[in-house]
């Protein structure tokens, strides 16, 4: 009878096959599991009368799109970097290749990264938890993705055990078996909570991380040197939002207005400074620091109170409180099935100019070809080298089997089992059902070479 190896591999091909990613999938376009699962709380997404708000919605929505992706072809992974910065730098620190910097303003393609500029500084809106925090928003298609009536609505994918067949039989052009699905096994499937790791103050481990994190960065890229001078982009931001109400900021008077963007060019003409990377964010945001305390944290689930801290940064805490828990594997179960009702929930980032970034002729001042990303899915070291297209939601998940006593054990106090999310779940007569909605996977594909071209100033 099918094992937990074929039951995960079973839900990886069903679902590659649904989406027409089995057999010749594009080259540059990968789905990605998440492991585990990053869980939806709808109540995230109500006001205080209990009222779903599109707003709440959005802004939940645009920082779970603005994660960009470690470069993998099976797992979605946090880099810890975020899409609008990387963005942001590259946009601010563009160059044509050999145009001399008195010849900038005039020339076509330095218009183009001017112009991006100022729709990416249009399109920022302040958190709704803090004002002072702000995000990019991204569009969801579907626009009610969040309601947990429509996801009753939703595809229903029922996976029989005795439709799983055993991973050895399966062939070369299995998508699980093609990109590599069978190392997401090897360090078991179940993360399990620790007295240990309960006990450590998320703080603590939040300044253990982020230093880490700032270390291995900044071996990764000591080709680069970044100086602290400010970003003259966001200096000109103040500058825009100063001049125009955040209310008619969408409104297309607005559009129409070109001062900004002749400063912007101006000043650009004699941007020759290098744009810091965003290490250490969260070291340096004492505000995080000094709010995260153990009470905030539910110890019995492991789960980031809501509405405490902003939403990007809930969701970064939710994945450091599991990202180091011991994994365990499924020891003796069989006779999988599950049954869950899935959606593919569309990224739309209308501040982002994909196609402006895949032109030639130009460089990131100071940075070498292929930096942020060569384009390449073998071999990319950068640090923006995927972008993510679409995530598939799921809800009601039932999973039945014939449970080991050991596995049952260790469900007990696990946060996960393989791609799914399990902190939200009940057990009972060897079913595990889990409630509320959770991203499973993801599109991601690869970003073109950026630079295109070294800088000469590299």
């Amino acid at each position: 009878m099918a094992n937990a190896t074929d039951f995960i591999a079973s839900v990886y091909n069903t679902l590659a096959t649904t989406f027409n990613m089995g057999g010749s999938p594009p080259p540059n376009i990968f789905m990605q599991m998440a492991w585990p699962g990053i869980s939806i709380n709808s109540e995230d997404c109500k006001d205080s009368t209990g009222r779903y708000d599109p707003f709440l919605a959005e802004e939940l929505f645009s920082s779970l799109a603005n994660i960009a992706p470690a470069l993998s072809k099976s797992k979605f992974e946090n880099s810890a970097f975020y899409i609008d910065d990387l963005y942001d730098i590259i946009l601010s620190s563009a160059r044509p290749n050999g145009v001399a910097d008195a010849d900038l303003e005039a020339n076509p393609m330095y218009k183009l990264f001017a112009d991006a500029q100022y729709e990416f500084g249009r399109y920022v809106r302040g958190s709704n938890a803090d004002p002072l925090e702000i995000y990019h928003p991204c569009k969801a298609t579907p626009s009610n993705w969040y309601d947990e009536t429509a996801a009753n609505c939703w595809t229903n994918i029922k996976i029989e055990s005795n439709q799983i067949k055993p991973v050895d039989t399966l062939d070369a052009n299995s998508p699980f078996v093609k990109f590599n699905g069978l190392k997401l096994m090897e360090n078991g499937l179940m993360k399990v909570k620790t007295a240990n790791v309960i006990k450590t103050p998320i703080n603590i481990r939040l300044v253990n991380l982020s230093t880490n994190n700032k270390v291995a960065l900044e071996n990764k890229f000591k080709t680069a040197s970044f100086n602290t001078t400010p970003s003259l982009f966001r200096l000109n931001s103040e500058k825009v939002f100063k001049a125009m109400d955040t209310n008619k900021a969408d409104q297309p008077s607005v559009i129409l207005n070109n001062t900004f963007k002749i400063k912007l060019l101006t000043v650009n003409t004699k941007n020759t400074i290098k744009r810091p990377l965003p290490f250490n964010y969260y070291v340096k945001n004492e505000k995080v620091l000094n709010n995260v305390k153990t009470q905030d944290i539910n110890t019995d689930k492991l789960i980031v109170k809501p509405k405490i801290f902003s939403v990007r940064n809930s969701i970064f805490l939710n994945d450091l409180l599991i990202r180091d828990l011991p994994t365990q594997p499924s020891v003796g179960t069989d006779g999988f099935s599950i049954s869950f009702n899935f959606c593919r929930l569309n990224i739309d980032r209308p501040w982002l100019n994909l196609a402006l970034l895949s032109l030639p002729g130009w460089n990131i001042y100071g940075g070498s070809q292929g930096q942020y990303s060569t384009g390449s899915a073998e071999n990319n070291p950068g640090i923006f080298p995927m972008l993510t297209t679409s995530f598939i939601l799921i809800s009601n998940v039932c999973i039945t089997a014939n449970w080991s006593a050991t596995d049952k054990a260790n469900l007990t106090n696990a946060v996960s089992f393989g791609p799914f999310d399990i902190r939200n779940s009940t057990f009972n007569q060897n079913k595990l059902e889990i409630k509320g909605m959770q991203i499973i996977a993801s599109f991601s594909k690869l970003t073109p070479i950026l630079a295109p071209t070294a800088s000469p100033f590299a």
